[in-house]
């Protein structure tokens, strides 16, 4: 572990920010434990006179990141439909979560900055990155050659009236918000409205769904005192119910696909009023399409994914 004592890490600062005085002094630790089923290993802690600095390495399953690279390799990302790139985002074997020390030595500390960066090593960077290979010279030895892992930076002041020994440390994981891709495509017109079910599955539990699209109409937009550079156009928006509704937590994304992106100007959201049930018993919900300059004809939307909330979070606690 001799590596992480030549790694300059200083309090506050990501790892590409320009130094500023002296560097935290490493506390080697080499702690280890499991997240959501990936190793996690906190190779140090850095200390100075502002506060804790630790570095987290999240090991990634490198088997399904070297599935997506493949996959998508040769993938012109400037080509991509709008609904393209959320499928692709919904598949990176990336988890979303967050690091934060609650805990030193006993004491409450509130985390006050963070920054990471992800390591590939089968995929070629556009330019080099001296920051990032600083730190995985630092590392490696906790590193086999074709690991795939995110290092996150985290900080937190030291309690009020503290000293800068630290002898135990609790540390909270938080999972972040989930994206689940669904990719189904439907078309709808003011005559089909009535007679459009949309069946699905749940991309993770498999459960069947249908969402039934009640209405459809079309608002009329233009400029605005606040918004002068809007065009005049008609807003596609359609009320729905999801059956069975999802899970708690769970929301829909719905988008509107066909359009050209130089068309679009950016998706707009509709909140329906406090109503009762819709046709088949649930709460509707609505969604809008993007600025278009005719009203009527056929849109096409598509259930892009389902979003889950932040999950639950865990503590570690650790010992010096």
């Amino acid at each position: 572990m001799e590596e992480k004592d030549s790694l300059a890490v200083y309090y506050g600062k990501n790892f590409w920010t320009a130094p500023q005085g002296a560097p935290a002094q490493a506390v080697p630790v080499d702690w280890q434990f499991t997240w959501a089923g990936h190793l996690c290993r906190i190779p140090a802690l850095y200390v100075s006179d502002a506060g804790l600095t630790l570095d987290v390495l999240l090991f990634l399953d490198s088997g399904a990141v070297r599935t997506f690279c493949k996959k998508y390799a040769g993938v012109d990302g400037e080509r991509l439909t709008p609904l393209e790139e959320r499928m692709l985002e919904g598949e990176r074997p990336i988890p979303e979560a967050s690091f934060s020390p609650r805990l030193i030595n006993g004491l409450p500390v509130e985390p006050c900055a963070s920054s990471s960066f992800t390591w590939v090593p089968f995929v070629r960077r556009e330019r080099p990155d001296a920051a990032v290979d600083a730190v995985r010279a630092a590392y490696a030895s906790l590193c086999l050659p074709g690991d795939c892992y995110v290092c996150h930076r985290v900080h937190a002041p030291w309690p009020r009236g503290m000293q800068t020994a630290v002898k135990s440390l609790s540390l909270e994981v938080a999972a972040g918000p989930r994206w689940m891709p669904v990719g189904r495509e439907f078309a709808v017109n003011e005559v089909s409205v009535a007679a459009c079910a949309v069946p699905f599955a749940h991309p993770v539990t498999g459960a069947k769904h249908t969402l039934y699209v009640n209405e459809l109409a079309f608002l009329h937009r233009g400029p605005t005192p606040r918004l002068p550079q809007l065009e005049e156009g008609w807003l596609p928006v359609i009320a729905y119910e999801i059956v069975p509704p999802l899970p708690a937590g769970e929301e829909p994304e719905l988008m509107e696909t066909g359009l050209p992106p130089i068309e679009c100007t950016g998706p707009v959201g509709v909140a329906l009023s406090d109503s009762g049930p819709g046709p088949h018993g649930t709460k509707p919900r609505a969604a809008c399409g993007w600025l278009r300059g005719a009203q009527g004809g056929a849109v096409h939307m598509a259930l892009a994914g389902i979003h889950a909330q932040r999950g639950s979070s865990l503590r570690y606690s650790f010992e010096v």
